[in-house]
């Protein structure tokens, strides 16, 4: 793979819009070209940073289609056309479950979700008001923690009270949790943040505005490859999302000709990661003694907010510390390393981009105004 000819791509913002302006290009541009940006870290916030990613461009084919349809349709449903009476649409209410981790792992980017579709909600609000007498929309928000087993609870109950569109949950083992009950009753479910390709199931009632695992694996791959390394080992949490992502990683990356070790898997309530750290200190140190080049091994993490314990753990080891580490979209903007001063300042050592969604510069008229 040449990547120079891989374009290049500069992170403008801070804040994660996938929650919302996923939908918008969904509506406005279903055939837009998706991208993954990765960042770098340093100790203090996330720096602007151009490097090669991994452009994906495609017509739109069947399933892009069926989205679009089922965005117009819900638009349809919400937004009267100008010709009809005010009447029959005044006082009239509609109900958005929104499924978010606003104080579990990964809440950075269930907070910037609620906050968007805040925004959204008083717009279409006033717009509805000076057009027809007022219509209003009910949010349903509910903290899943980025718990599989309260995710289902949340819809369980959103669908007690009437509700048949959910927005959220984020994360690709939410989404398997709850897809059961969501086709058994018909409830219509967009995810913002679900990567997990096992969850691209046709004619089902999962909708996701993210690229899925194999898009993000391509784009942190050829990084990988460009910056010289040919080993990689793996960490990675053990959930529907970074599952994939792990084995669309290691597929790619061999596919390149690279070796990829067994790595260490870790269980989703992992607090204390020295048992992780040391397994994947003791397998570079493996292939160190068997001569390989240090500059070509490095460490793929596949991880949500428990980075900040991985890195807590790695930085007591002189192996970790010195090598070079890439990383996942759960962990890209994530308030929880940031706001960590010695997981950050262990980020910025170790390099540590991140692949996460990003925005067209063709539709910056429509992200810009809230970035």
């Amino acid at each position: 793979m040449n990547c120079e000819k891989i374009p290049t791509f500069r992170l403008r913002n801070r804040i994660s819009f996938c929650a919302i302006y996923s939908i918008v290009e969904a509506i406005f541009a279903p055939a837009v070209p998706s991208a993954f940006q990765l960042l770098s870290v340093n100790r203090h916030s996330f720096v602007d940073t151009s490097v090669p990613v991994l452009r994906s461009l495609s017509h739109m084919n069947s399933r892009s289609l069926r989205r679009f349809i089922v965005v117009v349709i819900l638009l349809a449903a919400i937004k009267p056309v100008r010709s009809e009476q005010p009447s029959l649409h005044s006082h009239r209410e509609f109900k958005i479950g929104v499924l978010v981790s606003l104080t579990g792992s990964w809440n950075s980017l269930g907070q910037n979700t609620v906050a968007a579709l805040q925004l959204a909600n008083e717009q279409l609000q006033a717009e509805a008001k000076a057009e027809h007498g007022g219509y209003r929309f009910h949010l349903f928000v509910r903290d899943t923690q980025l718990d599989p087993s309260k995710a289902l609870a949340a819809i369980q109950d959103l669908d007690k009270r009437g509700v048949k569109i959910v927005i959220g949950p984020q994360s690709s083992s939410e989404v398997a949790m709850i897809k059961p009950y969501a086709d058994a009753h018909n409830i219509l479910v967009i995810s913002q943040g679900s990567t997990a390709s096992s969850l691209a199931i046709a004619d089902d009632n999962i909708f996701r505005f993210c690229p899925n695992d194999m898009r993000e694996a391509e784009a942190i791959v050829a990084l990988m490859w460009h910056d010289g390394i040919r080993t990689i080992v793996p960490l990675w949490r053990n959930d529907a999302g970074n599952n994939g992502l792990h084995d669309s990683v290691k597929a790619d990356f061999e596919k390149l000709g690279g070796t990829v070790t067994t790595g260490y898997q870790y269980q989703p309530i992992t607090t204390e990661f020295s048992a992780a750290t040391t397994s994947v200190a003791s397998q570079i140190s493996t292939l160190l003694i068997a001569g390989a080049d240090p500059d070509s091994v490095g460490i793929y993490l596949a991880a949500f907010d428990e980075v900040v314990g991985v890195f807590h753990s790695a930085a007591n080891n002189s192996i970790l510390s010195s090598a070079r580490w890439y990383g996942s979209d759960g962990v890209a903007l994530s308030a929880a390393l940031v706001g960590d001063s010695d997981a950050a300042a262990f980020a910025a050592s170790a390099g540590y981009p991140n692949p996460t969604f990003g925005l067209p510069d063709a539709l910056q008229n429509l992200w810009q105004p809230v970035a």
